[in-house]
């Protein structure tokens, strides 16, 4: 896998430069990947995330979900490389969520994605255990959707979930307030998607959530 990487990235057409190393390495050869012909746009962006977003996609992208098998530790972080835990996330969808840009920041989409990449941690705590698992998260309601339709549902009153369904699978829904009362009634496991990682982007440069709490109490 680390080395279909390096050749992607290699023979991307237009060039983005040598191959990369340090913590980010693996998530921006993966992310050349999916966003196909975004990977500039993308890439370009990456580098605009805030610390905590850019540390997520950092490191879930860099799990491996299997027993023993890691990237090489000049491109991932630690975290990923020298203590091996699973689940492993495959966020189905993610491709076409970054190449339907549309007149979307970059930024923003893979704000929404480390978002959803920390709400399945929540419901996966990291584990040694699990290191060869896989779990499958479902983004399907909201692969087509722009950053501002996806807003606009909170707007109305709406949230968004990240459900879990079984052991091995979550899906993004749209919830209304009484639905989701409904389900915590049912005992239904599930993360709400905290969307406020996507306002950092609007005008200000990025920063942690904590520091914007912070700078406004």
């Amino acid at each position: 896998m680390e080395e279909y990487l390096k050749m992607r990235w290699s023979e991307n057409i237009p060039s983005v430069g040598p191959v990369p190393t340090g913590d980010s390495a693996v998530a921006k050869m993966r992310l050349l990947c999916i966003a196909q012909m975004n990977a500039s746009a993308v890439l370009r962006d990456f580098a605009d995330l805030s610390e905590e977003d850019s540390d997520t996609l950092n490191v879930e992208m860099a799990r491996t979900g299997c027993v023993g098998q890691s990237f090489s530790s000049n491109l991932a972080p630690k975290e990923a490389t020298s203590r091996l835990e699973g689940p492993a996330f495959l966020v189905y969808y993610g491709p076409a969520f970054l190449q339907n840009l549309g007149n979307d920041s970059p930024v923003k989409r893979l704000s929404v994605l480390a978002e959803i990449y920390r709400c399945a941690r929540e419901l996966w705590p990291a584990s040694v255990a699990k290191a060869a698992i896989n779990v499958t998260i479902r983004i399907d309601v909201v692969k087509a959707l722009s950053i501002g339709d996806i807003l606009d549902a909170t707007l109305a009153g709406d949230v968004w979930l990240l459900v879990k369904h079984n052991e091995s699978e979550a899906f993004i829904e749209r919830s209304s307030k009484k639905k989701l009362n409904k389900m915590i009634a049912a005992g239904q496991r599930f993360q709400v998607l905290d969307l406020t990682c996507v306002t950092l982007y609007d005008t200000s440069p990025p920063r942690s959530r904590a520091g914007a709490t912070a700078a406004s109490a």
